[in-house]
């Protein structure tokens, strides 16, 4: 998926890729992390791709 590439992103982007509606798109992000802490215009970030990429190779 494209979350590597891309790992911080907005509903928007993911309704995009998706090729859905917001209202879609909106129950998968909430899988993620929310960085902005606000109730409109809410970035987020695919935590678990970061702590894969900063692990030790021999750790994966």
């Amino acid at each position: 998926m494209r979350v590597f590439e891309e790992p911080y992103l907005d509903v928007n982007t993911v309704a995009e890729w998706l090729d859905v509606e917001y209202s879609t798109a909106n129950r998968p992000i909430g899988q993620l992390e929310e960085l902005t802490g606000k109730k409109r215009n809410r970035f987020y970030r695919a935590s678990e791709v970061f702590e894969i990429i900063n692990k030790p190779i021999d750790q994966l």
